[in-house]
C-alpha cells in the first residue's frame, strides 16, 4: 500500500498569519494527528515570508488520506481557513514512488 502525502501551499494575509498559525495547531493539527495513518502533519512558513505557508501530510494509505479528506469538521474549519487566506489554496496530492 503506497503512502500518500498531501502539500498546501497558501498565502495568509499578513494581519492574519499569527493568529492563523495559533488556530491552525490548535484545532487543525492536534485533530488530525489521532486519525488513523497520520504519519505527518506539520504547518511551516518561509523563513522571511511568514505569511506564505505550506501544510505538510504524510498518511499509510491514500485510503487513510480519503477519510482525513471527509471529516465532518472540515465544514466548519474550512471558512476559518478561506477568511484568513490571501490567495486561493494550491493543493498537491502526491504518492510514494517507494511504496
Amino acid at each position: 500500500m503506497a503512502k500518500a502525502r498531501l502539500l498546501v501551499e497558501l498565502d495568509v494575509r499578513p494581519d492574519a498569519a499569527e493568529a492563523f498559525v495559533a488556530m491552525f495547531r490548535d484545532e487543525f493539527i492536534s485533530r488530525s494527528r489521532t486519525e488513523a495513518g497520520c504519519e505527518t502533519y506539520e504547518l511551516w512558513f518561509e523563513a522571511d515570508r511568514p505569511a506564505r505557508m505550506t501544510i505538510i501530510e504524510v498518511w499509510s494509505s491514500a485510503e487513510d488520506l480519503d477519510v482525513h479528506l471527509a471529516q465532518d469538521w472540515f465544514s466548519v474549519w474550512a471558512p476559518k481557513m478561506e477568511a484568513a487566506q490571501a490567495t486561493p489554496l494550491v493543493v498537491r496530492r502526491m504518492v510514494s514512488a517507494e511504496n
